[in-house]
């Protein structure tokens, strides 16, 4: 016989952690809210695409002729775009971050802790729509760089998975953003904690400069650097030429990192005080 439930508190405490369709549907619906709210508001998703965008017209407009010297603009768009787009959605990923500190203060944090859902939906839901914003960004940065003269000469499986394994990739970098945000005492503090980490692997990596250009005492961090192996997955999606170890390099990476910050973030919000 079911016990009779007395208080909403026991209510809400019972529902926390449902089955795993019920869990989904919680996440689809979380998901959904914040996507809306991401393009009601395209300042969001201008911001965040314009710093890639910018970065990639700078270089390509200062160092083709450094890079390339027999190139044109074209060969080194070719060239940098893949490594161009991981780098903006890493940084993007500090929006992460900032957008559920902002629901962990507003009161909406409060609000969906007094409803019976999984507590692990709202930080999935976050993740979630934060995909969907990352793959606007990697549509609109392509799009830019086709105009440079990027082109895809490789087949539709593999310009499929050059749109989505950069949003795999970021995405668990996205888990360190939102463990951040809910560890924090301010937003400042989130983007603070996030460059230290996105500056080194973004440029001591091999997207601007191959792995032989840096001294010989850290490349083997060049090579092993998560990015690296990004950037090599995506240019060989776009370009061809053998991407199967450096795909899944970055899908193994992903995988990690995902499930260790994902599992700091959950435990970290299930005990926070709302």
């Amino acid at each position: 016989m079911t016990r009779p439930l007395s208080t909403v508190a026991e209510l809400v405490a019972d529902h926390q952690e449902g089955n795993f369709f019920r869990t989904l549907t919680e996440i689809t619906i979380i998901a959904r809210r914040n996507l809306l709210l991401d393009l009601r508001n395209p300042a969001i998703i201008f911001g965040a695409t314009a710093f890639p965008v910018f970065l990639l017209l700078v270089f390509t407009a200062s160092f083709t002729k450094v890079v390339m010297p027999n190139g044109s603009y074209a060969d080194y768009a070719q060239f940098v775009l893949p490594f161009n787009i991981v780098q903006g959605l890493l940084f993007s990923v500090v929006n992460t971050g900032n957008a559920l500190y902002s629901d962990l203060q507003s009161g909406m944090d409060t609000r969906l802790r007094t409803m019976p859902i999984a507590r692990s939906a709202v930080l999935t839901g976050r993740i979630l729509s934060s995909a969907g914003r990352l793959l606007i960004q990697v549509g609109i940065t392509t799009l830019i760089g086709y105009l440079l003269g990027f082109r895809f000469q490789t087949n539709f499986l593999s310009i499929i998975s050059f749109l989505i394994l950069p949003v795999v990739f970021t995405l668990s970098f996205g888990w360190l953003a939102v463990f951040i945000a809910v560890k924090v005492k301010s937003a400042e503090a989130i983007q603070a904690a996030m460059i230290p980490w996105i500056l080194p692997l973004t440029f001591l990596s091999i997207g601007y400069v191959p792995k032989e250009g840096f001294p010989e005492w850290i490349q083997g961090f060049v090579e092993i650097n998560p990015v690296s192996s990004a950037a090599q997955a995506l240019r060989g999606l776009s370009s061809g030429g053998s991407v199967a170890s450096p795909v899944i390099a970055t899908l193994l990476w992903s995988f990690v990192l995902t499930a260790v910050f994902s599992t700091l973030a959950i435990r970290a919000y299930q005990h926070r005080d709302s």
